[in-house]
């Protein structure tokens, strides 16, 4: 695991504030669409896993990935979660070909609105800013500072669905330059119990140009969460690009764990 995402993971942890009252996990992964339903306070949630992805680029080899993701989700206060991202490792077959950790995203969910737990059209809504620092340069990397702001939303649907989206906007650093892009940040997630213990999702994600040179990206995910207990889950999911610049498929795998009372 890197450096930089280890320490500063620590400092968060032992500044973990007072309990709350134990919740049934509700991790983010392996969707990518963030949600609005926070961390209980005084806990913090770790959701990792690993990633296997391969992409096909004109004229050139397939570049295959190997890699991990981490997320520690702390739950500073009733309406504040602190958020940590990170790739641990990455293995990319180029060409290039490299090795090492991805970049470090620090954000901060803020909840404004706060739904009924369980009742149907009852939203939550959170802002989440971000900021993106650089570790390695390209391929593992962008070598460049990102930030942005998104826009959360979680509601609770009849027949055991519930819906996830954000929407925001991202100032992405140019590759060979000091300039910013800004790039447009779509996604929804809709999800259903198939059991107590069992829930099976379908999402759709967009995102406009990263660079000048990269086209913008429709995926479409879809996968399963197991819950093996209250406070710890499995997950799987396959990801495929369905418009523009990405992996012919990303498969997911890992597990969220839930610490504290």
């Amino acid at each position: 695991m890197s450096t930089p995402f280890i320490a500063i993971a620590l400092i968060l942890i032992c500044w973990l504030p007072g309990a709350a009252r134990a919740e049934e996990i509700q991790p983010d992964r392996p969707e990518t669409t963030d949600s609005a339903r926070l961390v209980p306070r005084g806990t913090y949630q770790l959701e990792t896993g690993i990633t296997i992805s391969r992409e096909r680029r004109a004229g050139m080899t397939a570049e295959q990935t190997f890699g991990s993701e981490a997320v520690l989700r702390i739950g500073a206060a009733q309406n504040v979660e602190l958020n940590l991202e990170g790739e641990p490792f990455a293995l990319v077959l180029g060409p290039p070909d490299a090795f090492g950790p991805g970049d470090v995203t620090l954000g901060i969910r803020y909840r404004f609105v706060e739904g009924v737990e369980d009742d149907p059209w009852s939203p939550s809504f959170a802002v989440k800013p971000f900021v993106t620092l650089p570790v390695r340069g390209e391929p593992i990397g962008s070598g460049r500072v990102d930030f942005g702001l998104l826009l959360l939303g979680s509601v609770a649907l009849p027949l055991d669905f519930e819906l996830e989206a954000n929407a925001g906007v991202a100032a992405i650093g140019q590759t060979g330059s000091s300039d910013f892009r800004p790039q447009g940040i779509v996604s929804a997630s809709l999800s259903r119990d198939l059991a107590p213990f069992m829930f099976a999702f379908l999402e759709i994600a967009y995102t406009s140009r990263a660079q000048r040179d990269v086209r913008e990206q429709l995926a479409l995910n879809t996968g399963l969460v197991y819950r093996v207990t209250p406070t710890f889950t499995l997950d799987a999911a396959v990801q495929t690009s369905l418009y523009g610049q990405g992996p012919d498929y990303l498969i997911r795998t890992g597990l969220s764990v839930r610490f504290g009372p």
